[in-house]
């Protein structure tokens, strides 16, 4: 780390004793800042740099054994970054042009009087500002390019709507390379529906119009996923020009949570409102009654209720994200499911070859619970299941009563069912417990003429 406030070390080097004594005093006394070390040879002076941490090299360019400009590239070959300043008086425009073609910071000629003491003095004082300056200026950008380059967040710098920069996370959000992205039309990304939207709050924000600097939008990915965005922006100058520099994180899942949030919020009040009118009337005619009768009902309704209320927890427990998975064998899940549930009758086969998984082992013991309680339930008696794997999925198929096509879109929804006695949960649960994984959940006709139900996007192990 540059130590910007530290005096200022200076290393003369000059084959005249007495000439380096005059100039320490001198320099010394023009700048109490700096504290000035003499050296009467180039080796030495190379010795001295390594032991006192030097800011400032002044040399002579006459010596004897090294000359100036080869001091110069010794120092320069451990020390690129020290400035050197060639102080001397046997100049010439030749040896002037030679030390600058070497990389000397200065140049200056030896004088008489004392003023070229004070110039001496401010070009070293110079010369070191200027290198710490642009020290601090490297560890700077160096310190920004590690925290943009770490960031969790998507960065990037848009100018007239085309990337000028951009960090990995960008790609790994967008699916894109970089190569891909740099210098396209960025709102070709943006989701067709949305890109009219970003438009104007661009348009608002160049216009320098009240415009908001954090919205949400969704993309379209490389792969062709649709992701739900959250950027954070702000306008910028970048190479003289008018730009955005830009935050963006994936909210997708986010965004699922909310959706489900309002689903199960809807739920909740269309099916409580049933049983809640059923205990408020009946309540009244036990008033006027007083026939117990009308309590059995009540207590009907109450159960109905606390099962309700029981999947609507399970449903909202299943769709939290897995963070932690650990390694399930599915065949022992499936098998311990089996045998756990009231079959009536029906027989299952399981496929020799069923993977173990990363996965939370207490959802998807209840996902395979409902996916194989759901033949057994609808299939009706004898109904044959089967368990199988195909590629990264998990195959369960029936020979019962299929599922209508017109329905298959409908059945992982929460609260749909064909039976009444039922609350409808048990494939939403399926679905968000998948979902809780990153995993998909299908439905189709099965060959034997009943229900195929694919699980797939599974982390095999």
């Amino acid at each position: 780390m540059t130590d910007t406030g530290r005096g200022i070390r200076v290393l003369h080097v000059d084959d005249d004793p007495s000439f380096l004594e005059v100039v320490a005093t001198y320099l010394e006394n023009e700048d109490e800042d700096l504290t000035v070390f003499t050296e009467d040879t180039a080796a030495d002076g190379v010795d001295r740099i390594e032991a006192d941490d030097i800011d400032c090299v002044v040399s002579d360019y006459r010596m004897p054994e090294m000359d100036g400009l080869a001091f110069l590239e010794a120092v320069r070959e451990a020390h690129p970054e020290i400035p050197f300043v060639l102080y001397t008086g046997h100049g010439s425009e030749e040896i002037a042009s030679e030390a600058i073609s070497a990389g000397v910071t200065d140049y200056m000629q030896k004088e008489t009087g004392t003023d070229q003491y004070t110039l001496l003095a401010n070009t070293i004082r110079n010369a070191v500002e200027h290198q710490r300056t642009e020290t601090a200026l490297e560890e700077s950008e160096q310190r920004y390019r590690t925290l943009v380059e770490q960031s969790h967040d998507g960065i990037y710098i848009m100018s007239d709507r085309s990337f000028v920069f951009l960090n990995d996370r960008v790609c790994e959000i967008t699916g894109y390379d970089r190569e891909s992205l740099l210098g396209v039309d960025a709102f070709e990304l943006l989701h067709p529906d949305d890109r009219d939207r970003v438009g104007e709050i661009a348009a608002r924000r160049r216009a320098g119009e009240d415009a908001p600097q954090r919205y949400q939008a969704r993309i379209t990915r490389e792969d062709g996923e649709v992701r739900h965005l959250e950027f954070s922006v702000r306008q910028i100058t970048y190479e003289g020009e008018y730009a955005v520099l830009g935050s963006v994180r994936d909210v997708t899942e986010r965004h699922r949570q909310e959706q489900r949030l309002e689903e199960y919020a809807s739920i909740v009040a269309h099916d409580l409102r049933n049983p809640l009118n059923v205990i408020a009337g009946r309540i009244d005619l036990a008033r006027e009654t007083g026939e117990d009768m009308h309590f059995d009902a009540i207590e009907r309704s109450v159960d109905s209720m606390e099962t309700l209320l029981e999947d609507m927890r399970d449903l909202a427990s299943a769709g939290v994200p897995v963070h932690e998975a650990g390694i399930v064998e599915t065949a022992a899940v499936v098998e311990a499911v089996w045998s756990d549930l009231d079959t009536d009758g029906a027989t299952l086969t399981v496929g020799d070859d069923l993977p173990a998984v990363e996965a939370d082992a207490d959802r998807i013991e209840r996902l395979v619970a409902e996916l194989l309680s759901n033949p057994v339930v609808h299939g009706g008696e004898g109904t044959a299941v089967r368990v199988t794997v195909e590629g990264d999925a998990i195959v369960v198929a029936d020979d019962g009563d299929p599922i209508p096509e017109g329905e298959r879109d409908r059945v992982f929804e929460a609260g749909y069912t064909t039976d009444t006695d039922r609350t409808g949960f048990g494939l939403a649960i399926a679905q968000w417990i998948a979902d809780a994984h990153g995993w998909d959940l299908s439905v189709a006709e099965s060959d034997g003429g009943g229900t195929r139900v694919r699980l797939s996007g599974l982390a095999t192990v």
